[in-house]
């Protein structure tokens, strides 16, 4: 129906419900933040975990690993333009290791780790 005459709140959900911690009130990269340092886990390894992580998934994708489980999605075009076809992960085609290497921390500016490239896809 959207907004009545009035002011109006407009809420992530998926920030909301699945990138929030409720109880402690603070984001899940900021959590991610917090077990590394309270279990000694270094941007390098983190790095490196993503790394290797982006390549088996790159591997497992071009081998067709996975295809059973994946429903093809179709998008429709708009204004003249042909639909097309989503049936891969395509966060897996912009991965550049050297790149990742030098992202800057997103959630802790002094001493972060955790950066959009180590970090879990959205």
């Amino acid at each position: 129906q959207g907004s009545r005459l009035g002011h109006d709140t407009i809420v992530d959900g998926m920030l909301k419900d699945g990138l929030w911690d409720v109880y402690n009130d603070f984001g899940m990269g900021v959590c991610a933040e917090m077990c590394a340092d309270q279990h000694s886990i270094s941007r390098e390894e983190q790095d490196s975990y993503a790394i290797r992580s982006f390549e088996r998934g790159t591997s497992a994708q071009d081998t067709r690993l996975f295809a059973w489980e994946i429903v093809p999605v179709e998008l429709p075009g708009g204004r003249g333009k042909p639909s097309s076809t989503v049936d891969k992960d395509d966060g897996l085609k912009t991965f550049d290791a050297a790149k990742l290497r030098k992202l800057r921390p997103s959630f802790k500016k002094n001493g972060g780790t955790v950066t959009a490239g180590n970090a879990s896809l959205i």
